[in-house]
């Protein structure tokens, strides 16, 4: 009878120690439930890595704080790009990143804006310098006890609109003819649209009427382009009729229009640090007349 009672009391003990330890356990885990916090996020910089007359490079690096001491999965992230307050681009990726516990990492969203693809998508922004900007991120993660979270992050600014300079003929003036040879001057004007200097270092120029090259070199003279702005260039054309033919002095002194073509290439430098030197192409035919 005795061991039935120690028996009944040793089941006992075992039962309510057994309950004991689940209570704690339970309340154990409630309590690490209640420790777990999402990361903390946000956009830390905004860089250009890339910028020409086609397309500008950018990359945004958002920080994440693990504040728990256990490590956390980024399982990707979307975003949304915002120009001028219209949706631009959108994407999305799978890739993966372990941040440790009580640790912090940094994850780079990648972006290229085709400004020709912009211009046709928003017609006014060809008349600006520049436009607002905004993105808006979503950055998936597995947390254990929570799962998978989204948390989301922006950040806004400013973006230029380049555009590219344009080189078109502007005149060609008879400054004097003989019997034997003819000067005359060819005028190119630069229209720079953009808000910010150019400096010609260098043209390279082939000049042709009617099929015949009439002017062909390469000028190293600085000058400026300024902004917002027309800027001519004076290009010497000199003929000599014994090598030419006589038909181009009939062309000179004749009053039809002329068929023209003009080749060649411009560098140019600018004060943005991003943009440097820039090699603008020229490939223009028309009609013209001689300015006597």
């Amino acid at each position: 009878m005795i061991n039935l009672h120690i028996k009944a009391y040793h089941s006992f003990f075992l039962t309510g120690f057994a309950l004991l330890l689940l209570i704690l356990f339970s309340c154990a885990t409630l309590q690490e439930i209640a420790k777990v916090q999402q990361p903390r996020v946000n956009v830390q910089n905004v860089r250009f890595t890339g910028m020409s007359f086609d397309a500008i490079d950018l990359a945004f690096d958002v920080a994440i704080h693990n504040p728990n001491p256990f490590g956390a999965k980024l399982s990707g992230f979307d975003y949304d790009f915002f120009l001028n307050e219209n949706s631009f681009l959108k994407g999305q990726q799978n890739s993966q990143l372990n941040i440790e516990a009580l640790g912090q990492s940094t994850v780079e969203i990648p972006l290229t804006l085709n400004f020709k693809d912009i211009y046709n998508t928003y017609q006014s922004l060809k008349n600006q310098d520049s436009t607002t900007y905004k993105i808006a991120c979503g950055l998936a993660f597995d947390l254990p006890v929570l799962g998978p979270i989204r948390i989301p992050v922006s950040r806004s600014g400013k973006v230029p609109m380049l555009k590219l300079p344009d080189v078109k003929i502007g005149s060609l003036k008879l400054n004097k003819i003989t019997f034997s040879s003819a000067d005359l001057e060819l005028k190119l004007k630069v229209d720079n649209p953009n808000s910010f200097n150019f400096l010609l270092n260098r043209l390279n120029y082939d000049f042709a009427i009617n099929g015949k090259t009439w002017a062909k070199g390469i000028t190293q003279k600085q000058m400026q382009i300024q902004e917002k702005g027309e800027s001519a260039i004076s290009i010497p054309v000199s003929l000599n009729f014994m090598q030419m033919g006589r038909t181009v002095y009939g062309i000179i002194t004749g009053d039809q229009k002329l068929n023209y073509e003009l080749k060649g290439d411009l560098d140019l430098n600018t004060s943005i640090p991003m943009l440097g030197q820039v090699n603008l192409p020229i490939d223009r035919v028309g009609e013209i007349n001689i300015l006597k």
